[in-house]
């Protein structure tokens, strides 16, 4: 294009601005998904030291969770439909289940956690049936009682 006051000659260019932004969708997954009772969970998240590592598509699995979960977390490691890549973030803890002959009515866990573990005593499945045998139990009486006196 010729510039009639100094007959030099040039481009002239426009630029197009624009952001695309996109929100990334953040996937919960809890494993191992059988074994693991609800409350061991919880006292996990409470009394232990998670150790926390970070993934993304083309990292190898880090050898802590190789051995016990790849065949799960490799599917969700792989990128999906309109993905560019995938980050994991990974935090892994493991920890004791221990039953003591002495003590049959008992389970201990042992959390991992800054300087000593951390140990946790719960009632075992079969004195929390137990447990919940008798309260049934009391709570009929209740309703029998309570209906002979009406």
């Amino acid at each position: 294009m010729t510039h009639e006051h100094c007959a030099g000659t040039g481009r002239t260019v426009e630029w197009t601005e624009g952001t695309i932004t996109r929100t990334p969708r953040t996937d919960e997954v809890k494993l191992p998904e059988p074994g693991v009772l609800y409350w061991a969970r919880r006292l996990a998240d409470q009394h232990a030291t998670w150790t926390p590592t970070t993934l993304t598509d083309d990292d190898p699995l880090r050898a802590c969770v190789q051995k016990d979960f790849a065949s799960a977390l490799k599917p969700l490691l792989r990128p999906q439909h309109q993905e560019i890549a995938r980050r994991t973030k990974l935090e892994y803890v493991r920890f004791a289940k221990v039953a003591v002959d002495e003590h049959p009515h008992r389970i201990y866990y042992v959390f991992p956690s800054r300087g000593l573990p951390k140990v946790v005593m719960r009632p075992s499945p079969k004195r929390t049936w137990q447990i919940v045998g008798i309260v049934t139990g009391l709570l009929l009486l209740l309703v029998l009682i309570n209906r002979f006196i009406a």
